[in-house]
């Protein structure tokens, strides 16, 4: 590590405090994102994004099978849920359950061993 005179510490402070109000500049013009709070949609909405029909999207909220929420009679749900609710649906290749098998495999061997 460096060493440096009480000058030296003056002048890296002064760059360093530069640059940290050169990145609060940066910060403060971006956009603020919509919070997840505002994200809520109605039940059309959702059909297009999950690219169901009404009544399959009834029915499968009925089944508890989509997140939602419900006020009265009406169904609210949240966006960013639904697209999470959309990825928890992938299925996973041919190399990635082999892959685990063999992770699996291996740590039956270890146990094994003990």
């Amino acid at each position: 590590m460096k060493t440096y005179s009480f000058e030296e510490v003056l002048n890296v402070l002064g760059n360093i405090e530069l640059r940290l109000q050169n990145i609060e500049t940066c910060l403060l013009t971006l956009p603020i994102p919509e919070s997840s709070q505002n994200d809520f949609i109605g039940a059309k909405e959702a059909c297009e994004i999950l690219k169901l029909s009404l009544p399959t999207l009834y029915s499968k909220v009925s089944l508890r099978e989509i997140p939602c929420f419900k006020k009265g009679n009406r169904l609210h749900f949240s966006k960013s849920e639904l697209l999470a609710w959309i990825s928890e649906g992938r299925k996973k290749s041919v190399a990635e359950i082999n892959q685990k098998a063999l992770e699996i495999v291996k740590n039956f061997e270890k146990r094994k061993r003990c």
